[in-house]
């Protein structure tokens, strides 16, 4: 997750009862498990559009960043404590020049989140897209599965705030535990 920026993120439990969204002040890490030594907390960043995944940060809180160290993968990535079901998801971010990064919701549903300014189709890839399900088991070709590109793409030049609204529904259980419906991305608006 290289480049991405998170303030101002608003949640609202979607399931009975509905309750009023809920302001998540970052001023420091306990909402998250662990933090990875990539994640800082500051008070304003901008990206340099010059060199790619390149920042620079004010000192302070208010703004979730993601120092860029060459690495990624699953140890760099934040999670929150929040257990969820049903969900709406109301953040602003910006992207470094070059930047990939998505928003996991309940650890396995991906929105992505990319510099995909100046892309003309989006494709999965692309950012405010719902990203496919990945099985390194599949034949060559066949790994990616399932994923839905954005209908346009309404990203945002690097460097620029964003601005991401979602609601997904969480999959259905039986009383016997058995899955009788899956997850859905009810709505992905970005911009």
């Amino acid at each position: 997750m290289a480049g991405c920026w998170l303030a101002g993120i608003t949640l609202a439990m979607a399931q009975p009862p509905v309750i009023a969204p809920i302001p998540l002040l970052l001023n420091d890490l306990s909402l998250f498990r662990n933090p990875p030594s990539n994640w800082h907390l500051v008070a304003d960043v901008t990206a340099d559009l010059t060199k790619p995944n390149t920042l620079s940060v004010s000192p302070g809180t208010g703004v979730l960043v993601n120092q860029p160290t060459g690495q990624y993968g699953q140890p760099f990535n934040l999670l929150t404590q929040l257990q969820h079901g049903d969900i709406d998801l109301e953040f602003d971010y910006m992207m470094a020049k070059g930047a990939n990064s998505g928003v996991y919701l309940q650890g396995r549903y991906e929105i992505q989140l990319f510099d995909s300014w100046g892309v003309r189709s989006a494709k999965v890839v692309d950012n405010g897209s719902i990203y496919e399900r990945w099985n390194d088991t599949l034949p060559a070709g066949q790994q990616g599965y399932e994923g839905t590109p954005a209908r346009q793409n309404a990203s945002r030049a690097p460097g620029l705030w964003q601005h991401l609204n979602l609601s997904f529904q969480a999959p259905r259980f039986g009383a016997d535990g058995h899955k009788i419906s899956n997850a859905r991305m009810l709505r992905v608006e970005l911009n």
